[in-house]
């Protein structure tokens, strides 16, 4: 191969490269889990104390009778999926539910990987022991459905 044949097989390489660059930040997947931005807060009530999220599953909770207890946790934006009760324990009962977003309106989002929601519970307790407060994710695509259990004492 001659050197100036070699010269253009170098530019031909070289703008392949730069045609396909901008392609792969089109193509960038983005991360449920990690945003690129900070995440908002639940909307729950600035009276409730005790909170819980998805972190918690398998926590054991007292709560004093009277007292509130709200449990937020993430859904996707996508129909037909969100989290619900599987099982509420006597001397528990569900006063509120709440939803707003996870990120700021200016997150970037795509159909692809939309924003999420918070979904939050809200239980009050009332007469009764406790026992497993237990929250699925419904409609989720994956092979195992996502659970939240929670063990309240009430007293």
């Amino acid at each position: 191969m001659s050197a100036a044949a070699a010269r253009a097989a170098s530019r031909r390489r070289a703008l392949a490269l730069l045609a396909v660059a901008p392609l792969a930040a089109c193509v960038a997947p983005v991360s449920l889990d990690a945003p690129a931005v900070a995440e908002l807060s639940p909307p729950v009530p600035d009276w409730i104390a005790t909170r819980a999220t998805e972190a918690d599953d398998g926590r054991r909770i007292e709560l004093a009778r009277g007292a509130s207890l709200a449990v937020s946790l993430r859904a996707p934006t996508a129909a037909g999926v969100g989290w619900r009760e599987v099982a509420v324990p006597a001397g528990l009962v569900r006063t509120g539910r709440f939803t707003g977003p996870v990120w700021p309106k200016d997150a970037p989002s795509s159909l692809v990987a939309p924003a999420p929601l918070w979904q939050v519970f809200v239980f009050e307790a009332r007469d009764g022991a406790g026992g497993e407060l237990a929250l699925e994710l419904t409609g989720d695509t994956a092979a195992r459905p996502r659970r939240l259990v929670l063990r309240v004492d009430v007293r």
